[in-house]
């Protein structure tokens, strides 16, 4: 299973830390990776250790607490986090689509229409050429 897609609904593909290379996607399991905070991530723990599912949604509590808390409810009206607060589309679209063709959705939406180079969360400017976008706009 790609590695590009975390357990909370986001894809990993467009997070800067993975771009980086400090961190090599929420599946992983490379301890050798520079970015350590996945591993302490109660949503990644919640899903691996106590539910054992592949995502959140496909827990019967979705959504919880904690991804409303660190996630969907985060930065009201800030578009830089746009596509945190597009979780549970996501989730549905997951459902409906699967995993592995989500992502490569994903990494279509994820991409410069100008250029061709992944865009990253948080920016809405593609880095190489420059191009605003916000591939998750409402």
């Amino acid at each position: 299973m790609s590695e590009k897609i975390s357990y909370c609904g986001l894809y990993c593909g467009a997070c800067p830390s993975l771009q980086k290379k400090t961190c090599l996607g929420c599946r992983s399991n490379n301890k050798n990776q520079n970015r350590k905070s996945k591993w302490s991530c109660k949503i990644r723990k919640c899903c691996i250790e106590l539910k054992k599912i592949q995502y959140c949604g496909e827990c019967d509590d979705f959504p919880c607490k904690e991804i409303k808390r660190k996630l969907i409810d985060s930065h009201p009206g800030d578009p830089r986090f746009n596509y945190r607060h597009k979780i549970p589309d996501n989730m549905e679209e997951i459902t409906k689509l699967n995993l592995e063709k989500w992502s490569k959705e994903q990494e279509i939406l994820w991409t410069c229409q100008n250029c061709g180079q992944p865009l990253m969360f948080y920016y809405n400017q593609c880095s190489n050429c420059g191009k605003e976008t916000d591939p998750q706009a409402t």
